[in-house]
Formats: C-alpha cells, sequence, structure tokens
C-alpha cells in the first residue's frame, strides 16, 4: 500500500482491515463529541452533501463524512489521530448546506480540542501560535506585501498589530493564560529536537 505522509503507522493496518471491532468503539467519544460541538452528529444519514460542499475534498484526501461517521460510531482514536482532521478550513459551508440541520464544522471543532487534549497537533498550527505570540499574526507581513500595500495607495502596515504593535503584549497575555505558547514551545522541541 503506498504511504502518506503523516499518517501513523497504524493507520496501514487499519485501512487494510474494514471491519468495525467492538472495542474499537468508545460510545462516550460521541457524547463527548456531542457535547463540546453542541451538535448532533449521531443524526447524519451519510447522505454526503458536506463532504460534495467542502472546498477542501476535491484539493485534498479530507473528507468530512468520514469524521462524522467516525463520530457516530465512536471511533474516537481513529478521528482523533487522523492529519486529515486539521484539514477543515472552517468555512462551515457543510453546515450551511447539511439536510440534518447538522452543525459538522463543529463536530470537526470538537475533535480537534479533543486531539489538542491530547497533544495530536501538527507542527505547523504550533508554529502559527508562535508566530501570532510574536508578531500578533499566522502570516506576518513582509517586505514585498508592503510593498503591493504602498502600489495600492494603502499604508504599509495594516490597521492590525503591524501598525499598533502595543497591543501584541494584549495577545501574548491571552495566550499565556491558556499556556498555549509554553505547549507549543514544548511539542515542537520534542517533534522537531
Amino acid at each position: 500500500m503506498a504511504r502518506t505522509k503523516g499518517y501513523p503507522e497504524a493507520l496501514d493496518k487499519k485501512l487494510a482491515d474494514t471491519r468495525l471491532y467492538e472495542d474499537e468503539r468508545h460510545p462516550e467519544f460521541t457524547k463527548t463529541v456531542e457535547k463540546i460541538s453542541m451538535s448532533i452528529p449521531h443524526l447524519c444519514y451519510q447522505c454526503g452533501t458536506c463532504t460534495a460542499s467542502c472546498p477542501s475534498a476535491p484539493r485534498s484526501s479530507y473528507r468530512i463524512r468520514k469524521f462524522m461517521r467516525r463520530a457516530l460510531l465512536g471511533l474516537e482514536d481513529e478521528a482523533l489521530t487522523d492529519p486529515d482532521l486539521w484539514l477543515c478550513t472552517t468555512c462551515y459551508s457543510c453546515t450551511d448546506r447539511c439536510p440534518r440541520g447538522i452543525a459538522p464544522t463543529d463536530v470537526i471543532m470538537a475533535m480537534r480540542n479533543l486531539a489538542a487534549q491530547r497533544d495530536i497537533i501538527p507542527v505547523n498550527f504550533l508554529k502559527t501560535v508562535q508566530a501570532i505570540y510574536s508578531t500578533g499574526h499566522g502570516v506576518p507581513n513582509n517586505d514585498v506585501n508592503r510593498a503591493a500595500r504602498k502600489k495600492l495607495g494603502l499604508n504599509a502596515e495594516p490597521a492590525t498589530t503591524h501598525g499598533f504593535p502595543q497591543y501584541v503584549k494584549g495577545i501574548q497575555h491571552i495566550i499565556d493564560h491558556f499556556g498555549l505558547k509554553a505547549r507549543a514551545d514544548k511539542i515542537v522541541k520534542e517533534r522537531e529536537g
């Protein structure tokens, strides 16, 4: 079987065996996801509207329908360790179009929160936390962008923390309050050495 970058070793074995085993199910996972997301994934009848609506699906292996099914079946480890969990752009197209009134985006966000509690977070997300902590932005301004802004008749620095750097301290205070920066630093160091 072809290997896909980022997938856990156990997933190859899992993909070879498509049966559902009772010991893999965690009914409490379904209840927890429903409580955090304030949504009703157990009502999903797998019509596929969410995946068909998703702008990420045609460009990646992301299929929100799979995650809805995992939530329904209580497949906690399979859902939380799948790197595709982090491909959702949170555009809410799936939620807007769901014929059952389910909020798949909120289900994904609940699963991400549960994964984060287990330190299952992609390094690129953690590096974004580090960038926001340093500059107030996930994608800091640069000379190319400044030149383009000037050419358009705009201020070189947008009206964000680039233009008002005194507010970075407030952002840092919020991030520190939740321990995100320290946690991001720790996990990145463990994974990258």
